[in-house]
């Protein structure tokens, strides 16, 4: 499994990707351009989802040792 350390890392990571992303499609809303939607579609929503993305990842790929379960049911000895 990896380190406790490791895993945190990535979900700050993540969560850094996810809160630009909010920050970048909030600053996006004061600007009255028609290049703000493309700048909000883009860059906003780009970091959000590599954030999601990110986390996913982070979760899917932990590696699982299992060496510290005991099985329950009548196998158990």
């Amino acid at each position: 499994m990896p380190s406790i350390a490791t895993m945190n890392r990535r979900l700050r990571t993540s969560g850094l990707l996810l809160i630009s992303g909010l920050l970048i499609e909030g600053l996006c809303l004061l600007w009255s351009r028609p290049l703000a939607f493309v700048v909000l579609v883009s860059l906003g929503g780009g970091s959000i989802a590599a954030g999601v993305l990110f986390f996913l990842y982070s979760l899917l790929f932990a590696a699982h040792s299992g060496q510290d379960e005991k099985p329950d049911g009548p196998q158990a000895g």
